[in-house]
């Protein structure tokens, strides 16, 4: 593995960190605790190409890699700790490109350079109210009807309902629906880009949508959308019939890599905030940082999260070899890495989170610092956001061990 950047590696970071620290840091507060993520930002990132960044040049897109994308999100968690434009813009860059691999010319056409220019919304609708890692008992489904499919189901816990409504070009999801019997085990499943309002601005009045209340991260809305004898197109099915479930699951892996990034990026921050803390606060007529039990366990937090930092670029390394350089990786090699990152970082982050606002006292639980912004964020993804740490650990140990020591059976 090389551990060196290119110049062009080198210049997307410092692209990001320059608008991290003219766009974001002079209005945090306002972005951390928003409603939604203000309009005019979302145009920002899509004017300095940071939405869409891995689509290819012929729909718009820089063609990047998964590794700069990883560093472009490291730095915008940096700046929004909250965690709502990160993972907006991981989104933005996750699911397109499985749109872009398997998707059909015309939808292509239709919504990638709509995304790219940000207007379009595109996220995952996977979860269900049976559970998000349950996959293969999944009800919501889908029936051919001659060129046509009629779809009737619910998605729940979906990042981006709000936005895939109000946006000029709308949105939708990347969804997954049953098409064939159980017994077909994974086969049974088929992609679709159910898009709840189209690139035209036209409403789909055949999906009803509703919002939750999150905890935090309230910049980027969570919630869920039903539909019933939707009418699909042929051309919004993404791959073949009964490949969904593992359009899905590849699509999941180059999402848990930007989520890894995220999560490391608001652990950055608190950990450089600390730093000034430790050295700054005067308590018993010294600087904090004097406490030998407060340097201890900076270093040992500094240790997990280059640990951390060091297994996604390894994942998002493996992952370039794929896409990019089209090395025949084995599957096993790549779930091992991402799995690793995505078990890794979210309870790191919290950790040092959680430890840093201890360090501040009182001042951290009140909203004059972004500390309790950026632990509501990054616990969005410790608890399940695109595959929870247990997952995590059960595709590690089916990895080690094989399918066949696993204690628990789907379908």
């Amino acid at each position: 593995m090389d551990f060196s950047n290119t110049e062009e590696d080198e210049l997307v970071r410092e692209n990001a960190r320059e608008f991290v620290q003219k766009y974001i840091i002079p209005r945090r507060d306002k972005i951390s605790y928003a409603s939604s993520i203000p309009e005019d930002l979302i145009q920002r990132a899509a004017d300095a190409g940071f939405i869409g960044f891995t689509v290819s040049e012929k729909y718009g897109g820089a063609g990047g890699s998964i590794q700069q994308m990883s560093a472009i999100v490291e730095e915008l968690a940096r700046g929004d700790v909250s965690m709502a434009l990160p993972v907006y813009i991981l989104l933005l860059n996750g699911w397109p490109a499985m749109l872009e691999k398997y998707g059909s010319e015309e939808a292509k056409q239709e919504i990638l350079p709509s995304i790219v220019k940000g207007r379009t919304f595109l996220g995952i609708g996977s979860t269900e109210s049976s559970g998000g890692s349950d996959v293969m008992n999944e009800k919501s489904n889908a029936v051919k009807k001659g060129k046509i499919w009629s779809a009737s189901g619910e998605k729940v816990y979906i990042s981006g309902v709000r936005e895939a409504t109000s946006l000029p070009g709308g949105g939708g999801f990347l969804t997954l629906l049953r098409t064939g019997e159980k017994s077909l085990g994974p086969k049974a499943f088929t992609t679709f880009a159910l898009m709840i309002k189209k690139t035209d601005g036209s409403r789909n009045d055949m999906v009803s949508t509703t919002l939750f209340r999150d905890i935090a991260r309230e910049g980027l809305s969570m919630g869920g959308f039903s539909f019933n004898d939707l009418e699909l197109e042929d051309k919004y099915r993404v791959g073949e019939i009964g490949q969904g479930f593992h359009i899905i699951m590849e699509g999941f892996n180059i999402a848990r890599i930007y989520v890894a990034a995220a999560c490391n990026g608001a652990a950055l921050e608190a950990i450089s905030m600390g730093r000034e803390h430790l050295k700054n606060r005067i308590l018993f007529n010294q600087p904090l940082g004097k406490q030998e039990g407060l340097q201890f366990e900076l270093a040992e937090m500094y240790g997990k999260l280059e640990s951390s930092r060091l297994l996604t670029q390894k994942a998002a390394w493996i992952l370039d070899r794929v896409y990019r350089s089209k090395e025949k990786v084995p599957l096993t090699e790549q779930n091992l890495a991402i799995s690793l990152a995505k078990m890794t970082a979210p309870p790191t982050a919290h950790e040092i989170v959680t430890k840093i606002m201890v360090w501040h006292g009182a001042l951290a639980y009140t909203k004059d610092l972004p500390l309790g912004a950026a632990q509501g964020g990054v616990m969005s993804y410790y608890v399940g956001a695109e595959g929870g740490t247990n997952i995590m650990k059960l595709i590690i140990a089916r990895e080690l061990l094989g399918k066949e020591f696993l204690s628990y059976k789907s379908g």
